[in-house]
């Protein structure tokens, strides 16, 4: 019904203005090559009109068989793009998914499709998907120095190079890496392997230092391998004849993993050397309360000048006997507390009572 009264306002307008403009109306004549053309200024300006109208559609349609090829150009090209766009999202899905393999597969097959246009991406992806070494190094080169690539581009090849066993060369790149970001813990750990490969000491000491600032919770996680590098350093030291400092390594290795045998193995002989006991003792009983065993026990017991009883009483206040009763029995043994040997056998009869 609304449709309607609409309909028939516009008609009613309409009618209404022709009828308006038709008292204003007037004669125009036109002569053509004797012709006389009579019409009215109303009819002379619609006619003018639609010949424009006409005209345009006219040009427009010509203009649109001109540009028939970039309209057709046009439409592929975002099909292609909207092609790349599904096979990226795919990319990143996989690789959101953990399937780095399907990712990579998938990009090698968009490859074509980008030209040259990402000479980086293409770097890298077939720097990560190719089985060849050389090509792997080759892409990864190609891409240091690249914004927001650089720095993977140099840990990547840093640790291809440490794992074939070329050190120099990771370190190179390590530490190209290093310059520009020198705040990455996983970065770090990688340096420190270098240098404790290639017995640079100062140098790894300098990195760990880094990292106890940066990430203590991750040192403490690779403590049992970084204190083996400092026992190598100190091993390199003594070779070197400089005991002082292969004490100082020692103490650092034992600072991370007290209960490291062969570490307090060298200490203990260093600082007997030095007779340098009271440090000495502090660190096995360290050692002994992180790693109860026979081992430190007996080298705690060697180096210590008390009776047997003291000896034995001072290790069972850092470790229970009920807790250790085989070590602890092997250690009454070795002193020759033969009472505490019987004690530890048979606890319930020594501590029995006859009742009244």
């Amino acid at each position: 019904m609304i449709r309607f009264l609409i309909l028939c306002t516009i008609f009613f307008l309409l009618y209404f203005g022709f009828n308006t403009i038709s008292e204003f109306d007037s004669a125009v004549n036109i002569s053509v090559l004797d012709y006389q053309i009579q019409t009215t200024t109303f009819t002379l300006i619609a006619v003018f009109l639609i010949a424009q109208l006409l005209l345009m559609i006219g040009l427009k349609t010509i203009f649109s068989i001109f540009d028939l090829p970039f309209i057709i150009s046009r439409s592929w090209h975002k099909r292609k793009l909207k092609k790349i766009n599904e096979c990226l999202l795919k990319i990143i899905s996989e690789l959101i998914m953990g399937n780095k393999e399907k990712s990579l597969e998938v990009a090698n097959k968009l490859l074509p499709d980008l030209g040259e246009n990402c000479m980086e991406f293409s770097n890298l992806v077939l720097a990560e998907s190719s089985s060849s070494l050389d090509v792997q190094i080759q892409r990864l080169r190609n891409l240091v120095g690249k914004k927001n690539y650089s720095i993977y581009a140099a840990k990547r090849l840093a640790q291809i190079f440490f794992d074939n066993g070329r050190y120099a060369e990771s370190e190179e790149y390590a530490n190209k890496a290093f310059n520009e970001n020198d705040t990455q813990p996983s970065l770090m750990i990688m340096l420190i392997r270098i240098y404790a490969k290639t017995a640079a000491w100062n140098k790894m000491i300098f990195v760990i230092s880094k990292l106890q600032r940066a990430d203590m919770k991750l040192l403490e996680h690779y403590s049992e391998e970084i204190s083996g590098y400092y026992y190598l350093a100190s091993r390199d030291a003594v070779s070197a004849g400089n005991d002082n400092e292969a004490v100082k390594f020692l103490e650092s290795s034992l600072e991370l993993k007290p209960g490291y045998l062969d570490a307090l193995n060298l200490y203990t002989e260093l600082n007997v050397n030095i007779n340098n006991s009271a440090s000495l003792l502090k660190i096995l009983k360290s050692a002994f309360i992180s790693n109860p065993c026979f081992e430190i026990a007996q080298m705690y017991i060697k180096c210590s000048r008390s009776s047997v009883n003291a000896i034995y009483g001072t290790l069972a206040g850092l470790v229970k006997p009920s807790e250790n009763n085989a070590l602890f029995l092997a250690i009454a043994a070795y002193l020759g507390l033969y009472d505490k040997v019987a004690e530890i056998r048979e606890p319930k009869l020594l501590n029995y009572e006859p009742k009244s």
